[in-house]
This record gives structure tokens, sequence and C-alpha cells, in this order.
């Protein structure tokens, strides 16, 4: 009988560890779960942050295409009054 008791201390004992380890593996498991949530959060909102700097990207270069024609214009301008006022003391 003492035999027994033994063999059942020692199963108990196995019984137990492995108890321990799926409470360890179940919480591995949350936190990867937690962490695969976290990751494609972060995947969704740099794909915003991408698209806006798309479109960030398509207004700089409207707005450059724009500062240049007016830029071109000014000096136009400039050279015809520069021009107007030579010919002026000219005469």
């Amino acid at each position: 009988m003492d035999d027994q008791a033994v063999r059942l201390n020692r199963i108990e004992t196995k019984l137990d560890k492995l108890a321990e380890a799926m409470t360890m593996i179940a919480r591995v498991d949350e936190k990867l779960v937690a962490g695969s949530a976290r990751v494609d959060r972060l995947e969704y909102r740099l794909d915003e942050y991408e698209g806006d700097l798309d479109n960030v990207k398509s207004i700089v270069g409207y707005n450059q295409q724009s500062v240049k024609i007016a830029e071109r214009f000014v000096w136009i301008l400039i050279s015809a009054i520069v021009g107007m006022v030579a010919y002026g003391f000219k005469i």
C-alpha cells in the first residue's frame, strides 16, 4: 500500500506540473494574440498614413508647379518694369 501512495503522489505532482505548464502556455498564447492584434492595428494606421502621404505629395507637386509659374510671372514683370525705367531714362 505504501508503494501505491508514493506512486499516486508522483502522479499528482506530475499533474500539478502539467497544469502549471498549461497555464503558462495559455498566458503565452494570450500575449501572442494581443501582440498580433497590436501589429494589425499598427499596419492599418501605417497604411492610412501612407495614403495621406501620397495625397500630400500630389498637393505639393501641384503647389510647386503653381509657385514656379507665379515666380516666372513676377520675374517677367520685374524685367518689364526695369526695362521701362531704363527706356524712360534714355529719352
